[in-house]
């Protein structure tokens, strides 16, 4: 299983960073699984300030 790790805020759902995908032996057979990892509360650009 091929998985990609997508780091997000969780207010706006904005990314504030996506890692390389982690390959398996059968890396382009089968789709990248995304894995999300939250990250504080919102960006700069939705914080409102």
């Amino acid at each position: 299983m091929c998985l990609r790790l997508v780091e997000k805020f969780p207010a706006c759902g904005c990314v504030y960073h996506t890692h390389a995908v982690d390959r398996c032996s059968y890396y382009g057979r089968h789709s990248v699984i995304d894995r999300t990892i939250w990250v504080g509360l919102s960006c700069p650009h939705h914080n409102g300030k």
